[in-house]
């Protein structure tokens, strides 16, 4: 009986321990994904309000070429988005194009 209750307690342990660091990793990635997005983003506004750029959609060989962003990598995958990814200025949303 005693072993029954103790492994039922290491089990419970174990699954929440689990599930928490799921939790973490998973907020983490998210975060790590934000950064970066908001980083590409905030170079294209700033290409748009600095007259470099025109229209509603910049692609990132856009900001390459006019120097408002260094070759950005996913941070996750750690692959070089490809270049003709672009970002929404009407949304501010960036689109990875594979």
């Amino acid at each position: 009986m005693k072993k029954l209750s103790f492994s039922l307690i290491i089990l419970s342990l174990l699954l929440i321990a689990s599930f928490t660091a799921y939790k973490v990793i998973n907020r983490h990635n998210n975060n790590l994904l934000m950064v970066s997005e908001k980083r590409i983003v905030e170079a294209a506004l700033k290409c748009v309000h600095e007259d470099k750029c025109e229209g509603d959609k910049i692609t990132l060989a856009t900001l390459y070429q006019n120097n408002y962003l260094e070759q950005e990598i996913n941070p996750l995958t750690k692959e070089i988005y490809n270049q003709d990814s672009y970002v929404l200025i009407g949304e501010n949303k960036f689109i990875v194009v594979n």
